[in-house]
């Protein structure tokens, strides 16, 4: 692997790249979502959205281990001792077993006591729970292929991480689509064929990691082989506590982001839900630009902070601050004015009195939510990762407080003001930390 590969020209083409391939995602997402509200009715729409919801739970659920093993690789590129990759994959890969099962097993448990239940308008029959059920295996899958997405990432391989990743989005909407389109529609059907095709996923990442293997001598296992298998309850603490600080993270990001599409069932009925799920998702897909902008550059702040290059971090954190906040600027003020013809011409029959009346604040709301990403990805990246989640935590359960009132008193029109207080007050904190770590 190029030494060059973290060049500053390097990581902005990566990053641009990314951004660009992102145009497949909302691409598909824009010309199927309507189609597949109308022919599988919102009632199915909103069941497949929250299950597609717990499948990327898994990203949120991992412990922190995928960014744990991300700094730390990148940490021994910046510091040329490349022999200790093998290591920190093997910690990585076991860790992320026990914790897949662990979850898997928990979320299996809750999702049975809530059929029993009968409380959820998204789970009221034994199909709706075998759909459930099968997501839930996806769920494990996705788990397992974590340490090898990782790995990729902090080889800073993002030209092939973003042509998989916007394919694997894509599919979400093809897979249904094309059983709507060629046989009746049955979410369980959908789900087995994504659980075949994140097995092929798993194969995939392998075997891309395999053309790292000698350039960068050590050695990988396959996903399912049994000496992975055998080595599940075998980590090191040194990789367990980083990962406990980068887990906390995850889970109040996991809970902004679906918690609300895992309560509001309990007050509303899933017409309400599948319009509220498909308004996010749209204005999550597009504000996903920062996320994909700060993963690239993580691992290259990795190695520019072991290189004690902060003129460099300092550029590209600016860089990435300007841009997006013009970006999404423009975004809001053309939406403004727009934003309600574009729904109602691309949802058509679908759209409804309620989308109406939210869109812009949730859009408003989505946006700032994900505009405080790029203020959090540099503090983990040069280690601060403890504070930082300490920090959310505080902003995460002002936001929970807030969204369980919203829930009690059936207000979920005005869920953009917990997106926003959350937001405001996120980037006070990390701004104040950057400046304390001048790297802004």
């Amino acid at each position: 692997m190029s030494e060059n590969a973290y060049s500053s020209k390097k990581v902005l083409q990566k990053a641009l790249f990314n951004i660009g391939f992102q145009i497949v995602p909302i691409a598909t997402a824009l010309i199927l979502t309507p189609y597949l509200i109308q022919n599988m009715g919102k009632d199915a729409w909103a069941k497949y959205s929250i299950g597609v919801s717990l499948i990327f739970l898994s990203n949120y659920f991992s412990f922190g281990i995928g960014p744990t093993l991300n700094r730390r690789v990148s940490e021994i590129i910046g510091r040329k001792q490349h022999r200790r990759i093998k290591e920190e994959l093997k910690e990585c890969v076991s860790f992320s077993y026990l914790l897949g099962t662990v979850f898997f097993t928990v979320l299996q448990l809750i999702l049975y006591l809530a059929y029993r239940s009968g409380s959820f308008s998204v789970l009221q029959n034994y199909i709706d729970y075998t759909f459930f059920f099968i997501v839930l295996c996806v769920f494990l899958l996705a788990f397992i292929i974590i340490p090898y997405r990782s790995l990729l990432e902090s080889f800073s391989d993002f030209y092939f991480l973003a042509i998989v990743r916007a394919l694997t989005a894509a599919m979400l909407f093809v897979v249904p689509f094309v059983y709507v389109y060629f046989s009746a529609m049955a979410l369980v059907s959908i789900a087995l064929a994504l659980f075949v095709f994140y097995i092929l996923l798993c194969f995939i990442y392998f075997f891309r990691i395999k053309v790292y293997e000698k350039r960068l001598s050590f050695d990988v296992y396959s996903p399912f082989k049994r000496v992975v298998l055998q080595q599940v309850f075998k980590f090191e603490m040194s990789f367990l506590k980083e990962t406990v600080w980068f887990s906390i993270f995850f889970l109040t990001s996991a809970f902004v982001l679906f918690f609300d599409r895992f309560y509001y069932p309990l007050f509303f009925d899933t017409d309400v839900i599948s319009d509220q799920v498909t308004m996010l998702d749209l204005f999550n897909r597009v504000a996903i630009v920062t996320g994909t902008i700060s993963l690239v550059y993580f691992s290259a702040i990795s190695v520019w902070y072991q290189e004690k290059n902060i003129a460099r971090i300092k550029s590209s954190l600016r860089l990435q601050l300007m841009g997006v906040g013009v970006l999404f600027a423009f975004i809001l003020l053309l939406s403004n004015f727009i934003l309600d013809d574009i729904l109602k011409w691309w949802l058509k029959d679908s759209f409804s009195v309620f989308i109406y009346e939210n869109a812009f604040h949730l859009l408003l709301g989505a946006l700032m939510i994900n505009y405080t990403i790029i203020f959090i990805r540099p503090l983990q990246a040069i280690g601060k990762i403890k504070i930082v989640s300490i920090w959310l935590m505080g902003t995460t359960f002002i936001y929970l407080v807030l969204v369980l009132f919203l829930g009690v008193y059936r207000a979920i029109e005005y869920h953009y003001v917990a997106f926003m207080v959350k937001a405001l007050l996120d980037m006070i904190i990390l701004v104040t930390l950057l400046k304390r770590n001048k790297i802004l």
